[in-house]
């Protein structure tokens, strides 16, 4: 079920003047896309553009175009640099019968243990992709990190799927722990191996 509704107009002209001229009426350009759907231009009022802003970046939205309808995902939009309002957004239009390869966000939860013995955790990935029904999409995809000890790591592989399938590779890391005082031991082998031969190296017989 969408969880979003707007209301667009279709336009027939296409190009940057066109675009500036929508913008100026409060109108922001838009297009919809998709598998054996032609690319649909259209204009969407600003205030119902920014309600994009309270929904999940993978939400389902209904777009009316009179009384035709598309149900869609956000696939790209434009900001302005300085403003972050919306320049332009691109809709794909989606099958609810039909599944749809798309990223989503990742969110570790929890504390890794291994940070008591001075560990330090970094995330590697922010998001994979997966492919699944349109309304089968899961806002995001939780991790819990509590059982990381120092030196552990997740992977994709490590990912449970409810509804889904993860296409990205499994193999690929996700997060882990780092060892901090083995790493510091092994940043400083270097510089004693270095010293050594300097320091065993005979003094030479003054003339």
């Amino acid at each position: 079920m969408a969880e979003l509704v707007l209301n667009a107009e279709v336009r027939n002209k296409v190009g940057k003047e066109d675009a500036k001229k929508l913008r100026v009426k409060n109108l922001i350009p838009a297009v919809v896309y998709g598998k054996d759907v032609d690319p649909i231009h259209c204009a969407i009022n600003k205030n119902e553009i920014n309600k994009l802003r309270k929904i999940n970046r993978n939400s389902l939205i209904n777009v009316k175009f009179g009384s035709e309808e598309k149900t869609v995902i956000v696939r790209d939009s434009q900001k302005h640099p300085l403003s972050h309002e919306y320049e332009h957004v691109d809709f794909q239009a989606v099958s609810m019968d039909q599944p749809i390869k798309i990223d989503v966000e990742l969110s570790y939860v929890g504390t890794p243990i291994g940070k008591k013995s001075g560990g330090i955790f970094t995330s590697i990935l922010n998001q994979v992709k997966i492919e699944c029904l349109p309304n089968k999409i899961p806002d995001v995809i939780k991790l819990n990190i509590d059982s990381l000890d120092a030196g552990d790591s997740l992977h994709v592989s490590d990912i449970k799927a409810e509804g889904f399938t993860v296409i990205t590779n499994p193999k690929i890391a996700l997060c882990r722990v780092s060892e901090v005082k083995e790493e510091a031991a092994d940043e400083a082998a270097p510089a004693v191996a270095a010293a050594a031969p300097a320091a065993a190296a005979p003094a030479k017989k003054a003339k």
